[in-house]
């Protein structure tokens, strides 16, 4: 695609959340009003041209491919300004005579990096290679708690295969090998059980993220893996694949997540003031870059009616809800919450050395008052265009 500059029409000053009144119309996003957007791109940075005249195209729109959505160019609201692969994003904040830049996140306990954003992955010349020869191995790991709770105690965990094309695109299909459930209670605060951390909450000082193994598990497949229980909301996360080149003498290290049946409210209620509409579901992930690096001032938005998509603040033990953030912080997390079960097209964009790069797009599913997890790592092999 060839990149121009646009005109500056006007100068936009973007752990799991469940946020936000649910927009009428498709497109519509955080309660703005539908008037169908502008004239033309509005962003003063560079970029490529998209489906819809009002919106900024992203300059490496290569890698959508055919796998991209299709915005409603009547339905815009004001404030989304990008495509990315069909999926309309709000601007990331202004800064200066631009807009503040994507970074890696350096002083984070996990997926931390320095150096630039790395979004080679995204090029042709980048892309990865196709899914090699699959094999089976065993997936072990721990059972982390998100937001509150001290023992992951009694958490199904399935692994299964991704539907992809057609009606069901983006459900559940066959379980690989079978569910595992993590230790008892008791079981699990044995020692050598579980990973544990400090927490003044819990008994004894400590959370127990008790550990687990899944044997049978295929390489070089697209995969799901869902968390549930009877005090447990479900979780299903997405972009779930693993390499030959990562599994270490028949295993493959992956933790999991584990969301306490009451926090899935207590969540929506700091953000909403109420719950999530019953039969809806809600969405939440990090961004990552091709390096597997979170990354900072990325936005992100789904192409489906939410209330609202939030980002989070940057405390690493205890992330809150940030209503007032307009990009991602050091923790990378964004949510997009009270949506209608069904599929779901989810984007990411910033600006890197002046120019509008995309950096994720994933097809998915929302499940009737579950929680759907998409981390974005870079482009997969299963998404190569």
């Amino acid at each position: 695609m060839a990149a121009y500059f646009a005109k500056n029409l006007s100068s936009p000053t973007l752990y799991l959340v469940l946020s936000a009144a649910v927009a009428p119309t498709l497109g519509c996003s955080d309660g703005d009003p539908i008037v169908g957007g502008g004239a033309e791109c509005a962003m003063a940075v560079e970029h490529d041209e998209a489906a819809c005249p009002a919106l900024c195209g992203i300059t490496n729109g290569d890698f959508c491919g055919d796998n991209g959505s299709t915005p409603l160019c009547d339905a815009l609201s004001p404030s989304e300004q990008i495509d990315v692969c069909g999926v309309p994003l709000k601007a990331p904040p202004s800064e200066g005579d631009g807009y503040v830049e994507v970074e890696r996140s350096q002083n984070v306990k996990e997926y931390a990096g320095s150096g630039p954003p790395d979004i080679s992955c995204y090029a042709p010349a980048g892309y990865p290679s196709s899914p090699g020869t699959s094999e089976t191995v065993t997936m072990t790991g721990f059972a982390d708690l998100f937001s509150h709770g001290c023992v992951s105690h009694d958490l199904d965990i399935t692994v299964y295969r991704v539907k992809r094309g057609g009606a069901d695109d983006g459900m559940k299909g066959d379980i690989v090998g079978s569910t595992v459930t993590t230790a008892s209670e008791t079981a699990c605060k044995e020692p050598g059980a579980a990973k544990t951390e400090e927490d003044d909450d819990c008994d004894g000082g400590n959370r127990h993220a008790c550990a687990y193994e899944y044997p049978g598990v295929p390489t070089e497949t697209e995969l799901m893996v869902v968390t549930k229980g009877s005090a447990w909301t479900a979780i299903n996360e997405y972009n779930l694949y693993i390499p030959n080149a990562e599994v270490v003498g028949g295993e493959y290290e992956k933790d999991v997540r584990a969301l306490a049946s009451d926090d899935y409210n207590v969540i929506a209620q700091t953000v909403m003031g109420k719950n999530i509409t019953p039969g809806h579901g809600a969405l939440a992930g990090e961004v990552h870059d091709c390096g597997d690096v979170r990354l900072i001032n990325a936005v992100v938005d789904v192409d489906v009616p939410k209330f609202v998509t939030t980002y989070f603040t940057d405390n690493e033990d205890n992330p809150l809800p940030d209503t007032a953030a307009k990009a991602t912080s050091t923790l990378a997390l964004y949510s997009a919450v009270d949506i209608a079960p069904g599929p779901i097209v989810v984007g990411a964009a910033g600006v890197i050395d002046g120019t509008l790069v995309g950096i994720g797009f994933f097809r998915a599913r929302i499940f009737a008052d579950e929680v759907t997890s998409v981390t974005f790592r870079g482009l997969r092999p299963f998404q190569l265009p």
